[in-house]
């Protein structure tokens, strides 16, 4: 084999180490990048939320509007003057002949029970009826038996009279409650008159459509009307007929 053989051999393998050598350069660029994009998208996701990543793997985009903090609760606000007038006497005394006549009596002049007798209670002081002993947590309590005191004092016993030894558990339906304290007002000759309901709303806005149309009559009466211009006369014209006609000249008597 002659030299030109041999050099010919030499750069075949020297062209094979080089072409290995980029290839393999090539392939750690390339995996490299991959790598830093992958670990870029990691971080973007967890950096989007959940309905952003959705919005962009799966076109579900659901857009959430911005409330600008959670609006509070409105109190509900019981009309314990409106209730009691259209309450029930009638389901009243149905209610306390199922609840409370294991305890009360209501009759006038009739004995105590377990509990005092309730007749003429509405409008009374508490805790003195005759011949009833009452717990120490409602003779403190003090004050008489208004519409709203008894409106409580039935609603929750224990939690009006913290150790009051009545064992009622209450009333919370406020119908039954209301057409109970109706029982009892009916059969307390000296009951004091019903709450007055509770004032409406009133809304002070006044209406667009008005508000407008109040807005026109004002644009309409502060705008006065512009005078008339003046109007130039014409010509008289029985002036102008009458006007003087020039007299042709005299004839001087010459030819």
């Amino acid at each position: 084999m002659g030299e030109l053989g041999v050099n010919k051999i030499l750069g075949a393998l020297l062209a094979t180490a080089l072409g290995l050598m980029a290839l393999h350069q090539l392939s750690g660029i390339v995996f490299s990048h991959g790598e830093e994009e992958a670990h870029h998208g990691e971080e973007h996701a967890e950096a989007t939320s959940m309905s952003e990543q959705m919005c962009a793997k799966y076109a579900y985009c659901v857009q959430v509007a911005d409330s600008g903090g959670a609006s509070a609760p409105v109190e509900e606000v019981f009309d314990l003057g409106a209730a009691l007038a259209s309450a029930d006497a009638s389901k009243g005394e149905r209610t306390f002949k199922a609840q409370c006549t294991t305890c009360h009596n209501i009759a006038d002049g009739g004995a105590n029970g377990t509990g005092p007798n309730l007749h003429g209670v509405v409008g009374a002081t508490k805790a003195v009826h005759p011949g009833f002993t009452y717990s120490a947590a409602l003779s403190g309590v003090g004050g008489e038996w208004t519409y709203e005191e008894m409106n409580h004092w039935i609603n929750n016993p224990s939690a009006y009279a913290r150790g009051t030894s009545m064992s009622f558990a209450g009333l919370r339906r406020d119908s039954d409650r209301v057409n109970l304290i109706a029982y009892l007002a009916a059969n307390s000759p000296n009951a004091p008159a019903l709450p007055a309901p509770l004032a409406a709303a009133t809304d002070e806005a006044v209406p667009a459509e008005g508000a407008a149309a109040t807005d026109a009559v004002e644009s309409d009466a502060a705008v006065e009307p512009a005078p008339a211009a003046p109007v130039e006369a014409a010509p008289d014209a029985t002036a102008t007929e009458s006007a003087p006609v020039e007299a042709p000249a005299a004839d001087d008597g010459h030819d």
